[in-house]
């Protein structure tokens, strides 16, 4: 067997890398909370009572499916502004409505489709809301 030679050659071909910056992150420093629950006027204890367990109850995680039709209805309408509007299917014995739940009285419902039209919807005839999802 033969030796062969090693040649040393430069490379044919340069790739230029760059040198990858690091990214400066803008983080929250500090951060406050309170939770004192306002005090009305009126100190009576039993409205203090049920004012807390009110507050209570809202904060109680629970599905969607799983809660009762009066909770479901203060659910969409309590939805935070920064959410987009939530797209519904409510249920009557008639015919059911797909849309967004405009507003919400204890006698009528409102709801506008995806076009804008508004519909009024008895709440005695209300059998079931079903989430689809959020709106574009």
């Amino acid at each position: 067997m033969r030796k062969q030679k090693v040649v040393e050659t430069e490379p044919l071909l340069y790739i230029v890398q760059p040198k990858a910056m690091r990214a400066a992150a803008h983080m929250q420093e500090t951060f406050t909370w309170t939770n004192r629950p306002q005090q009305k006027e009126t100190t009576d204890d039993t409205e203090q009572i049920e004012e807390g367990e009110e507050q209570r109850a809202f904060f109680i995680k629970k599905e969607f499916q799983a809660m009762t039709l009066d909770e479901q209805l203060a659910f969409l309408t309590r939805l935070p502004a920064h959410l987009p509007p939530l797209k519904c299917q409510f249920a009557t014995k008639e015919q059911s409505y797909e849309g967004v739940l405009k507003r919400c009285t204890a006698t009528e419902l409102t709801v506008a489709d995806e076009r804008g039209n508004e519909t009024a919807i008895g709440r005695a005839q209300l059998l079931s809301v079903t989430m689809i999802g959020f709106m574009q």
